[in-house]
């Protein structure tokens, strides 16, 4: 039994309001079911005697209901270690929310763990692991956040961030063909890179859970489709059809330069500056010195 008063929460959690309040209401009724674990702090400093590892839900209920002393395990550990087990402790006891694991890689990336060191303390794979990093230090939060919440494979998401916008339509395209992306998730990773594209790569995003959309049929995927290549029909045409008009100015101006009266009408009318990539072009075809 520990005084309550002699333990240091020193990285403390924002708490759940409605499951914290389960929890005072179980320990009130049946009382305190596991201990909660702490280490020792070096005394003489004017520290608190101790600094919690785990169980600062439980703590706080204890300090609620007006209690003092709290049972704890003591764990003999430098604070490197008692961190990496308060980290493992919360990852393992339930599943972690959207982006939360992702946070808990980047705090132990930050204090030296290797990709495998990070998958063996988190019960992930290595290749995860390193996915998770390679968004991480490319800033792709967005990204990181759908691939957690299971709207994009990790790896797709990997490899988007790693493209320029025109291929990542290739990307999704093939994703879509091959089947690691179908249904209403096509939706989402859409409306997900459209964020991207306009808000940046950081920031938060919302996914609306049980939706009452019903889901897409085969004939709505088509309809999708075939929607999106339309578009970009449009825009491989729009795209021709500049070049064409490009080309045929370029073969106006070619012309021009090569009439002597033209170039004497220019001198005459002061008009002495042109933009240098006609300029290039006129001294290409040897219109001008």
């Amino acid at each position: 039994m520990i005084l309550i008063d002699d333990i240091a929460v020193v990285n403390p959690r924002v708490r759940n309001a409605k499951i914290h309040r389960v929890i005072t209401e179980s320990i009130e009724d049946v009382g305190l079911k596991r201990p909660i674990t702490v280490r020792r702090l070096n005394s003489g400093s004017g520290e608190k005697p101790y600094a919690l590892i785990c169980g600062q839900g439980r703590l706080e209920s204890y300090k609620m209901l007006g209690q003092t002393e709290i049972a704890a395990l003591v764990a003999d550990v430098d604070e490197e270690t008692g961190h990496v087990m308060s980290i493992v402790e919360n990852v393992a006891r339930r599943s972690p929310r959207a982006g939360e694991a992702l946070e808990q890689v980047r705090s132990l990336r930050s204090r030296g763990y290797s990709d495998a060191e990070i998958g063996i303390k988190l019960g992930y794979e290595k290749t995860w692991v390193s996915n998770v990093v390679t968004l991480l230090e490319r800033g792709e939060r967005r990204l990181l956040i759908a691939a957690e919440s299971g709207y994009i494979p990790l790896n797709l998401a990997v490899s988007i961030s790693r493209s320029s916008d025109s291929e990542v339509q290739q990307l999704l395209l093939d994703a879509y063909e091959s089947g690691e992306i179908k249904g209403r998730k096509v939706l989402a990773v859409r409306k997900i890179l459209e964020q991207r594209m306009r808000n940046g790569k950081q920031g938060r995003i919302s996914f609306r859970s049980g939706s009452n959309r019903r889901p897409m049929s085969p004939e709505d995927l088509a309809k999708l489709y075939q929607r999106d290549t339309a578009k970009h029909q449009l825009i491989q045409k729009k795209a021709e059809h500049t070049q064409g008009a490009l080309l045929l100015t370029q073969q106006i101006f070619k012309e021009l330069f090569s009439s002597d009266e033209f170039r004497e009408l220019l001198r005459r009318e002061k008009l002495t500056d042109v933009p240098t990539p006609l300029v290039d072009l006129a001294r290409q075809e040897g219109f001008l010195p």
